[in-house]
């Protein structure tokens, strides 16, 4: 089988959160939040490899939170590496992207605060993304949709075509190198990993994601997720 490559960027500040240390740090039912992604990223039998890109100063810091929290049990969780990222997110993927083995074929990008993604939901999309070459997961839009401009309301949207979009996603490994590369000579950059690939004409794919699939960037987000751990612990899912 061809094998799959997991790029996780963590190298950002989490200012909107607002505490001493980025938000992929903070303690989340008695584990940082990257931890819990790590869990669930290890329990995928069809990942040969994990990296993850950080900020600087925390390359030590993660390896040794890996060891800790991601260690391999039963030979089951794949290899974990962990190297210094960029300065924005475009540039840690893209340092990710040119450190992985020649044998992989896959690639797939998830968000680090992104800590309760199914593993049902993350098969489904690396599952797409083989089957056209690209995939993510997102969600379609529940709510109407407004284009402002300067605080006024320019256009309502069909809420229909309006899809929020989340990680992971899948990729092709040769289409998404080509196009970071191409946007890198070009300089230009963009908010998530599939807009690199759709302005190379490269079609992408979707899988509804899931609405508990939350990145945790704000204190909000993390209460809720606090929450939510309690609430699955005392009914026995998790």
């Amino acid at each position: 089988m061809d094998k799959t490559c997991v790029i996780v960027p963590a190298a950002g500040s989490g200012l909107r959160m607002g505490a001493a240390v980025p938000k992929q740090y903070l303690a989340l039912a008695g584990r940082p939040v990257l931890a819990h992604t790590l869990g669930t990223l290890c329990r995928l039998s069809f990942v040969s490899m994990i990296l993850l890109l950080v900020g600087q100063g925390y390359v030590e810091r993660v390896r040794d939170l890996a060891a800790q929290w991601a260690s391999p049990q039963d030979g089951m969780c794949p290899e974990i590496l962990v190297a210094q990222g960029g300065k924005e997110r475009s540039d840690s993927v893209y340092n990710g992207l040119l450190m992985l083995p020649s044998d992989c074929a896959w690639v797939m990008i998830h968000d680090a605060v992104r800590p309760f993604a199914s593993p049902r939901l993350i098969e489904a999309v690396w599952e797409g993304a083989r089957a056209t070459g690209a995939c993510i997961a997102a969600l379609p839009s529940t709510d109407t949709v407004k284009l402002a401009c300067e605080g006024v309301v320019r256009q309502t949207l069909s809420r229909d075509e309006i899809w929020l979009v989340q990680t992971p996603q899948v990729f092709d490994r040769q289409i998404v190198t080509a196009a970071y590369e191409r946007a890198v000579s070009e300089g230009w950059s963009g908010t998530d990993d599939a807009s690199f690939v759709e302005r190379m004409g490269s079609a992408v794919s979707i899988v509804e994601g899931e609405r508990t699939n939350i990145k945790v960037t704000s204190p909000e987000d993390l209460r809720w997720a606090q929450w939510y751990l309690s609430a699955d612990s005392e009914g026995g899912r998790r």
